[in-house]
């Protein structure tokens, strides 16, 4: 009976890479400052979440998706402004101190999940491509910038697109969190 132990551990490796379907984020710092010190405010500006692709536009349940990513995007900045020990302003004109402004655009390729799905091998591929970019809010200086892409070829029922983007999301805030 001891034979058949590698065979079942195989299939079970197998069947658990193809259920997860998601690409590891690929991080790229463009820009990174020596100092951040000084800063204590944060002003998150323009938190954008999108689908470029033709058949998002008019897809009501995906622009809702994307609404709800765009939200979640937001909150993982804010949070991570918070353990940061950053005060939050909603304009640098509030803020007592130097003030950072972040920006972060998500573009969203949902890919074909039915292609995915049936072929495999990279048909349908969907995909998450991310930039995060903080300047000094007094200058306009790029202090930090980074990209993030990661993709989604396979998966169980298609992939999970929504998976992809949060550890995209969370890669570029680890990213900077690291600067």
């Amino acid at each position: 009976m001891k034979h058949y132990k590698a065979p079942r551990l195989f299939f079970l490796m197998m069947t658990l890479s193809l259920l997860g379907g998601c690409g590891v984020a690929h991080v790229k710092t463009d820009v990174h400052s020596q100092s951040f010190e000084g800063y204590k405010n944060i002003q998150i500006e323009d938190v954008r979440v999108y689908s470029k692709e033709r058949s998002a536009k008019n897809n009501s349940i995906l622009q809702e998706k994307l609404k709800g990513w765009e939200v979640y995007s937001r909150e993982k900045l804010e949070e991570y402004a918070r353990e940061s020990n950053y005060q939050i302003v909603k304009s640098s004109s509030e803020a007592e101190g130097k003030t950072l402004l972040v920006d972060l655009d998500v573009n969203v390729q949902y890919g074909n999940r039915a292609l995915r799905w049936a072929i495999g091998f990279g048909a349908g591929k969907g995909g998450v491509e991310s930039v995060l970019t903080v300047k000094d809010s007094e200058t306009g200086i790029i202090k930090f910038k980074a990209h993030a892409d990661s993709d989604l070829s396979m998966g169980g029922a298609g992939g999970d697109i929504e998976a992809v983007l949060k550890k995209n999301i969370k890669a570029l805030i680890d990213q900077y969190r690291g600067a």
